[in-house]
């Protein structure tokens, strides 16, 4: 029996791994890495208090007590804790989420953030756009583009090079703020705004009243729309499958969950065929990554949905943290299924321009028939729901924007005196 399941992994393995880049996994209690030290790999990384000054040429991803990161990425940081420092030039994106985050270091794409106190120092450019919910925030940093604040009480000292949108219950804008885009603010009162503050665009003041603000406050709106569809579809299709389970042997049930899991899918991948797309190459590229990523974050969502509920402020947080997950779990099997269709229409000289309906369906028909084989079925959905979540992660930005210590676009060396 153990052989006939290792077998069918190699089998699995074989048929939607691509070529990929080494992953190094580390797993610690108390470690430092020096400044000498480099590494040409994706780290997964786990411990107690990790204080890195090493340089990365890859990703790094984990979860820890307290991280300290002071080298160079020349990835992104996907990064879960109770504290988060980020002194160190980062060339991809910085996703995190802890209790209190602290960065002061220049961000090559995108930063998101979530957490009790987020504090962004003046030596943070971000070179594209800029998310952060929490319930303390200040930032003193530089926006490329778009930027979006949402908490309790926010502060801004800083440059955006787009429009800027806050919602917060008490916010101030300091004298030296530029914004090159419009302000857009919901708060129950209207701000403060120095004349040395500069504004090129609109300034808009959505008043909140203060006796409905609880019910009017609502940073996460768009999110919340798409939870609602997503419920409504999942219970519309709950109430198919029960209605199928009362047939007598549900001689038609798997047919039609086959049927109701090509639709669901074609209607996701046609909401976002460039999504779609960039996940299908993630996988073919970097299969280990996002499978390692995909195991990390189904072992972190528990702890992490139960740690924000545990919290007052942060119940709403862990409720859509629950029910985002699942967005993401679905989204990520139907990109699975479409990326092995894909490879099978290759096969078969089906020349579909990417990504394909009928590779989708084809995908869909192979992955389900292989979750339905007894004892090791499981296993294969596992598998597949983790690289595929993992995938979706990694493809949400893929462009690439290499920059110095001083937040310079430039080619990161990895000889540290011709930086």
């Amino acid at each position: 029996m153990r052989i006939k399941i290792t077998c069918m992994v190699l089998i699995l393995t074989a048929l939607i791994i691509g070529t990929s880049h080494a992953t190094i996994y580390l797993g610690v209690e108390n470690k430092s890495y020096s400044p000498e030290r480099t590494f040409d790999d994706d780290i997964f990384l786990a411990g107690n208090t990790i204080r890195f000054q090493s340089q990365i040429n890859g990703d790094l991803i984990g979860g820890c007590q307290e991280l300290v990161f002071s080298g160079i990425c020349q990835g992104n940081i996907n990064w879960a804790s109770r504290k988060l420092t980020i002194n160190g030039p980062v060339n991809g994106s910085i996703r995190g989420f802890a209790q209190h985050i602290d960065i002061n270091a220049p961000v090559g794409r995108n930063l998101m953030a979530f957490g009790q106190t987020i504090t962004i120092g003046p030596a943070t450019y971000i070179h594209r756009d800029a998310t952060l919910f929490g319930e303390e925030i200040v930032f003193q940093g530089t926006v490329g583009n778009y930027a979006r604040f949402g908490g309790d009480k926010v502060t801004i000292a800083g440059k955006f090079g787009g429009d800027l949108k806050i919602e917060a219950k008490e916010i101030e804008i300091e004298p030296v703020t530029v914004i090159e885009g419009d302000l857009i603010y919901e708060s129950p009162y209207r701000v403060k705004i120095e004349e040395s503050v500069i504004i090129k665009g609109e300034t808009r003041w959505i008043e909140i009243d203060q006796e409905t603000e609880k019910e009017a406050y609502d940073a996460f709106a768009p999110v919340k729309f798409m939870l609602m569809m997503f419920l409504s579809l999942n219970c519309l299709i709950s109430i198919i499958v029960f209605l199928i389970a009362m047939i007598p042997g549900n001689a038609v049930m798997i047919p039609l969950m086959f049927l109701t899991l090509i639709v669901s899918g074609i209607i996701l991948v046609s909401l976002n065929r460039k999504l779609a797309l960039k996940t299908v190459t993630v996988i073919k590229d970097r299969f280990l990554v996002a499978l390692g990523l995909g195991i990390l974050l189904i072992l972190l969502f528990p702890f992490v949905s139960l740690l924000a509920i545990l919290t007052v402020i942060g119940i709403p947080i862990g409720i859509i943290i629950i029910f985002a997950f699942g967005i993401f779990c679905f989204a990520g099997v139907v990109y699975s299924a479409l990326f092995v269709g894909t490879y099978v229409g290759r096969l078969l000289n089906i020349s579909k321009q990417p990504p394909s309906i009928l590779c989708l369906i084809i995908g869909i028909i192979i992955l389900g028939c292989l979750i339905l084989i007894p004892v090791i079925g499981w296993i294969i959905a596992v598998l597949i729901l983790a690289v595929g979540l993992g995938a979706l992660v990694l493809s949400i930005d893929r462009a690439k924007v290499q920059i110095n210590a001083e937040g310079k676009p430039e080619r990161i060396s990895a000889n540290p005196e011709k930086n």
